[in-house]
């Protein structure tokens, strides 16, 4: 007895299975068109079907198709069929092919450079960067370059005192969370009593330099409120960053820092164009009362987000906190230091203009920070395979931190055009400082994956003792710069310092050897 013939809306195996795995889509002679085998498009019934693994060969993944997608398939069928007419290739590959393949790049440049990661860590910064501006701005033109002059010498403090506060806490935070989450309570305690107990005695440390070293003419009382409010604002924050940072929330710590930023703003805002005042020892007041107030919110903020704190102090963490610690103040102290010397030997009015321009630099400085703090707990990740392991990586993330440093320089050189408009004609002087000043950028840029690279591989001692002895001879090369050319001087020993330490770490990361039977810790 003869078999049933097949149902309409059905095609024999050999028709739809095997044929259809084995002939391929026909290319035709012309040039962007395309032609498919007959056997896909003999059962309109099932198009979508045969659509779907048309479209895979084509570069799509097969999946349910929409009817507008299934019309242009059957289209492509019936031409190949007929060989009437050929269709362009836009028809047969539609935009949802080419947006996989967009996503497909994407996702390598994120798993390669942590674009995406950069990108969104970055829209938040450069907000901050920019209302950072504006408060700077409108600071300098309400206190005039001498008021700003006097400020300026305490800020040079504060920047070093801020790495001195904490003991490397929010470091050992970092490290100790990038390798086991469970031990955030810990160390997130251990971070915040560390900071309690530092902050006065770096303030006590701060004013006997201001009032001795450096020669201040603001009263003690006000030196004090201004080096606790700013260096204790300065390290909370930063620390409440990096614990956003080690749970991988990159753009939270980007958000934190605006909102850091846009307090000040408003603050400077009310105070200098509001009310109208100019006098730089209210305004220490005012900014002591914000800081306050931000440090005990972003305490909380912390606690509330990834668990309330341990109150202990890891006391078998000191030492390598401390090493951290040391690092970080001798690497703040080469960006500080130069105000610091010629707060020494120059009058207000020239500290003031060497202090906008180094307002600017500072800001060409956040892109840098910015993709170091993304990248920085992946050197503990790759360290422990070893100095070779972690210098691989440095290297690998060298091209990306060198032209960011080279585009934050032309962007801090094109800004300093606008200092004269911006801050008024007191600081015309201040455009050529900062144009000198940008080129070092690039040189403090290569100089973080060197310094990493040996952090993640355990050999924070020899980077502590290499940045320590780059800060001495750091001071004396200012300080000979300034005595033999004053300004110019300066700047000139200023970048000749960076480009020395440079040089130093990469040596120290090549030539450096992991320890006998240690394991990075």
């Amino acid at each position: 007895m003869d078999a049933p013939a097949p149902l309409p809306h059905r095609q024999p195996r050999g028709a739809l299975g095997k044929h259809r795995r084995r002939r391929p889509a026909l290319v035709c002679q012309d040039a962007g068109t395309q032609r498919a085998p007959a056997a896909v498009s003999a059962v309109p019934p099932r198009a979508g079907v045969a659509a779907g693994r048309l479209a895979a060969r084509m570069g799509q993944a097969a999946r349910p198709l929409d009817r507008p997608l299934r019309r242009r398939v059957r289209r492509v069928c019936a031409a190949g069929r007929a060989g009437r007419e050929s269709v362009p290739m836009s028809d047969a590959l539609p935009q949802t092919a080419l947006r996989g393949r967009w996503r497909a790049q994407l996702a390598m440049l994120e798993q390669r450079f942590k674009l995406l990661t950069f990108v969104n860590t970055m829209v938040p910064t450069m907000a901050a960067l920019g209302l950072q501006f504006v408060t700077f701005a409108i600071t300098a033109r309400g206190l005039g370059v001498e008021q700003f002059g006097r400020y300026t010498g305490l800020l040079a403090i504060v920047g070093v005192g801020v790495e001195l506060v904490g003991l490397g806490g929010a470091d050992l935070l970092v490290r100790a969370v990038a390798r086991d989450r469970t031990r955030f309570r810990g160390y997130y305690g251990n971070m915040l009593m560390l900071i309690g107990l530092t902050l006065p005695l770096v303030v006590a440390l701060g004013v006997a330099v201001a009032t001795g070293a450096m020669h201040s003419t603001v009263a003690v009382t006000l030196i004090v409120a201004a080096l606790a409010a700013e260096i204790g604002v300065a390290r909370m924050s930063a620390s409440l960053e990096l614990v956003m940072v080690a749970h991988g929330h990159n753009a939270r710590a980007g958000v934190v820092r605006m909102t850091t930023v846009l307090v000040r703003l408003v603050l400077a805002l009310g105070f200098f164009v509001g009310l109208g005042y100019s006098d730089l020892d209210q305004w220490i007041w005012v900014v002591f009362a914000q800081a306050v107030v931000m440090m005990g919110c972003y305490a909380w903020l912390g606690a509330r987000q990834y668990g309330r704190p341990l109150w202990q102090v890891v006391r078998s963490e000191l030492y390598t906190g401390s090493m951290f610690c040391v690092t970080q103040t001798a690497r703040s102290a080469q960006s500080n230091l130069d105000r610091m010397v010629l707060s020494r030997y120059a009058d207000d009015t020239v500290l003031g203009l060497y202090g906008a321009a180094s307002r600017f630099l500072q800001l060409g400085m956040f892109p840098v920070q910015v993709i170091t703090r993304i990248i920085y707990p992946k050197y503990f990740v790759h360290g422990a395979d070893g100095i070779a392991a972690s210098r691989r990586y440095a290297l690998r993330m060298t091209p990306l931190l060198l032209a960011t440093g080279v585009a934050s320089g032309l962007l801090v050189a094109a800004a300093a055009l606008l200092a004269p408009h911006v801050l008024g004609r007191a600081y015309d002087g201040t455009v050529q400082i900062t144009v000198a000043l940008a080129l070092s950028l690039p040189l403090v840029a290569v100089q973080y994956p060197a310094a990493d690279a040996l952090t993640g591989a355990g050999r924070q001692g020899l980077r502590a003792l290499i940045y320590t002895l780059a800060s001495i001879g750091f001071g004396f090369v200012l300080l000979a710069g300034t005595r033999w050319g004053g300004v110019n001087g300066l700047i000139l020993a200023y970048l000749l310092g960076h480009l020395g330490l440079a040089l130093v770490l990469w040596s120290a990361a090549f030539l450096c050897r992991d320890a006998p039977g240690a394991q990075p810790t």
